[in-house]
């Protein structure tokens, strides 16, 4: 078997000095080439760069590099979901999770349903948070707050110091429930946002 010179350089070469089972390889930033010489012929080989690491496939979610489902560390997903384990509570849970949704009101006396699609939500939710962007006040005993500000709600009964902008959040085990009530001028059929926090096992 023929024995191959090899010669790195940083610097062009006279190639026409090369002899035959010399390999010259130029360097020049990112661009690598080589020359080789057989036969009186001289060949070429452009090196491509693969030290740079490849792209890491699409995971579907960020997280702790510990997280181990119902051990340690934390996982939120691409879809809004989340996890969080060992979170300390009154009652010992495993990872604490929530969902959020949106949509419109309904008119006065009438519900806005929300499949929240928590398993045994009655024994399992543990928060629910709705607020409803409310219209500017139609009357003098609406009281005076920003057009279109919303009604910021935690709990179930949300701003009963003001007839026109009550409303009741409930949930079960299937759905939650916004109740708009029957005086509730400035707040049926507008925006609102929902809240639904939610631990990994039945409380009770």
């Amino acid at each position: 078997m023929p024995i191959l010179e090899h010669i790195l350089k940083d610097n062009p070469s006279d190639l026409s000095k090369m002899k035959n089972g010399e390999m010259v390889t130029q360097t020049n930033g990112d661009n690598v080439v080589s020359y080789l010489k057989s036969n009186n012929q001289i060949y070429t080989l452009k090196w491509e760069k693969i030290s740079d690491s490849p792209p890491k496939p699409k995971k579907g979610f960020a997280g702790s590099d510990d997280f181990a489902v119902n051990s340690k560390g934390w996982r939120v997903y691409d879809n809004g979901s989340s996890e969080f384990e060992s979170v300390q509570s009154r009652v010992s849970i495993n990872s604490l999770n929530w969902k959020f949704f949106t949509g419109t009101s309904a008119a006065k006396q009438l519900f806005s349903t929300i499949a929240h699609g928590v398993t045994n939500g009655k024994k399992r939710i543990v928060c629910v948070s709705t607020n409803i962007q409310s219209d500017s006040s139609p009357t003098a005993s609406s009281g005076s707050i920003p057009t279109n500000s919303f009604i910021a709600g935690a709990g179930n009964l949300q701003d009963e110091h003001d007839e026109d902008r009550e409303y009741m959040t409930l949930f079960d085990d299937t759905n939650v429930y916004i109740f708009i009530d029957s005086t509730s001028d400035d707040v049926q059929t507008n925006r609102y946002t929902c809240a639904v926090f939610y631990a990994d096992r039945d409380l009770y």
